[in-house]
């Protein structure tokens, strides 16, 4: 089972101080663990659907794999660049009324995303362009199977439907960062990115052996309530709550995340992880049906 810097096995812990590091929503680690998830799920006709889009042949393990190096290609683009920055979140004030109004300016938000991508690939839609074309590139249906694949995991994260004035944590600094060799973890947004992650592996073993086990539990436990996009966002809104701003005493936009903090939330985690991966391919096994997510330029 890999152990990961900054998270508590049996070890003591050590918190350096260091440069920031990029933090990208789930980390590629959360996000490969969706697809993983989410692929075992597929219904067989979806699966092939899927691998022409995708461009690689309909066994399992293929289309897993691309379903996989998927998933973090909309953080490897430029984001600036591509216009795409603001897809990735919905910044959701914590605390009662949970409202959406006014937030969404323009669809640039996770949620019309989230739809954007589920209606295109359903009705099969032509002239999907970004601000710039994307490096690395894809064909126009790879994008948006690989942004829909990406946002369902992002909408997961509970700091990326939440905030209490602090950009979902991005602005709360760590009085202490969480080492990672070079880029250790800084703010309180990343700690949720990778640090979380970190230690449901430790937890569950490597990425594989993690998605099968949760897998297997969406199988075998409570059925997960499908909703849709913006009943996801209240569910990760509630949990930015109970788990993050309730836990923590953040004050001047500072706070000191322990190791027993981050274990504290392995469970949730866990279980955002498994919705995210059984939600996405519900959302597939949907829209691929019939008629739809055929192959394009």
């Amino acid at each position: 089972m890999a152990k990961h810097p900054g998270i508590v096995g049996a070890c003591t812990v050590i918190f350096l101080l260091g440069a920031s590091a990029t933090s990208w929503a789930w980390g590629s680690a959360g996000h490969r663990i969706v697809a993983h998830i989410a692929a075992k799920a597929l219904t067989n006709d979806v699966r092939t659907r899927v691998a022409a889009i995708l461009g690689v042949s309909d066994a399992p393990a293929a289309v897993e794999t691309a379903m996989v190096v998927a998933a973090t290609w909309p953080d490897r683009i430029n984001k600036m660049a591509t216009g795409t920055r603001q897809w990735h979140f919905i910044n959701i004030p914590v605390g009662p009324p949970f409202s959406l109004g006014g937030l969404c300016p323009a669809h640039d938000c996770v949620i019309d995303r989230i739809e954007e991508m589920e209606r295109r690939l359903r009705s099969n839609q032509k002239g999907f362009t970004l601000t710039t074309a994307p490096s690395p590139p894809r064909p126009m249906t790879s994008r948006e199977i690989a942004f829909l694949i990406h946002f369902v995991g992002d909408i997961h994260q509970p700091l990326h439907a939440a905030t209490k004035s602090d950009l979902g944590g991005t602005a709360v600094h760590l009085t202490v960062p969480i080492p990672h060799g070079q880029f250790p973890t800084d703010n309180l947004h990343a700690v949720w990115d990778d640090d979380e992650v970190f230690a449901v592996l430790d937890a569950l073993g490597d990425e594989s052996q993690t998605a099968a086990a949760l897998f297997q539990r969406s199988q075998t436990g409570a059925a997960v309530v499908q909703s849709d996009p913006a009943g996801w966002a209240r569910e990760s809104n509630a949990l930015a709550k109970t788990d993050v701003y309730d836990k923590l005493q953040i004050v001047n936009h500072k706070v000191s995340v322990t190791p027993a903090y981050i274990q504290s939330n392995v469970a949730d985690v866990e279980q955002q992880l498994m919705r995210a991966g059984i939600r996405l391919a519900n959302v597939l096994n949907d829209i691929c049906q019939s008629a739809g997510c055929k192959a394009k330029l």
